[in-house]
C-alpha cells in the first residue's frame, strides 16, 4: 500500500499530510476551516492519490471534525474511489511501545480546552488529565520518569520542566511510519502492511468523548 498513499494526521495542533514521496503540508489550526479543502483538492489533482491513511484522535475538534468532512467530500466527489485505514494515535503508539521502543507513560496532546493527558502503556490506561495551567505546577509530575511526549509544532504548548523528556513526532515515508526522538534523532518503524488496517469509504471524527457523569 506504498504506492499512491497519503498519510493525513488530523490530531495534532496542526493538519500534516504526507505523501510517499516525501510532500508534506502543514496547516496551523487557525487555517484548517479555509484552506484544507483547496490543499487536498490540490493534492489530489497532482499526485493522484488512491489511499489515505488517517491518524485520528486524539485531538482538538476543529482538526477532527473539518479533516474528516473534507477527506469524505472529497470520495464522494470521485465516486468513492479512494480508501481510508483509520487508526488512532493511541493505537499507533501502543504497537511501538510494545515492541520495546517507546517508554511506559505517554503525555498526549489533546488540544480540547487545552488538555493534557498522562498515559500508561503498560496497563494501557489513562492516569490523569490536567488543563495546560494546572500542568506547570504539577509537583508529581515532575517526579515521573520514563515519560515521552508528543512532539506539536506550538513551541509553547508544554512547561519548560518537560524539556527534560523525549518527544517523538511522526512521519510518513512510502509505506513507512515513522517514530522519531527529537534528541538523539533515532527512529522506530514499520510498514503500514502491518498496522492490519481495513479500508473504508467514509470515515467519522473520533473526539475520544468520555461521559462527564455517573447514571445511577
Amino acid at each position: 500500500m506504498n504506492w499512491k498513499t497519503i498519510f493525513i494526521n488530523i490530531s495534532s495542533d496542526s493538519v500534516l499530510t504526507d505523501t510517499w514521496d516525501k510532500y508534506r503540508i502543514s496547516l496551523p489550526r487557525d487555517h484548517v476551516e479555509r484552506l484544507l479543502w483547496k490543499e487536498l483538492v490540490n493534492l489530489y489533482r497532482e499526485k493522484w492519490f488512491q489511499n489515505v491513511i488517517v491518524l485520528n484522535w486524539p485531538g482538538g475538534f476543529t482538526n477532527l471534525r473539518v479533516g474528516t468532512l473534507c477527506l469524505n467530500i472529497l470520495n464522494t466527489l470521485l465516486d468513492n474511489q479512494l480508501n481510508f485505514y483509520n487508526i488512532s494515535k493511541i493505537d499507533l503508539y501502543k504497537k511501538v511501545y510494545e515492541r520495546w521502543y517507546l517508554p511506559k507513560y505517554w503525555v498526549i496532546y489533546i488540544w480540547q480546552k487545552r488538555n493534557i493527558r498522562l498515559r500508561d502503556f503498560e496497563k494501557n490506561e489513562r492516569i490523569w488529565q490536567y488543563s495546560f495551567n494546572e500542568l506547570r505546577d504539577l509537583e508529581k509530575m515532575k517526579e515521573i520518569e520514563n515519560v515521552f511526549i508528543e512532539d506539536v509544532e506550538d513551541e509553547n504548548y508544554y512547561p519548560d520542566w518537560m524539556d527534560k523528556y523525549l518527544k517523538h513526532h511522526i512521519l510518513y515515508d512510502w509505506g513507512v511510519i515513522s517514530i522519531i526522538d527529537d534528541k538523539a534523532h533515532d527512529g522506530n518503524w514499520f510498514s503500514i502492511d502491518e498496522l492490519d488496517l481495513k479500508p473504508l469509504t467514509s470515515i467519522a471524527p473520533n473526539y475520544m468523548m468520555e461521559p462527564s457523569v455517573t447514571l445511577k
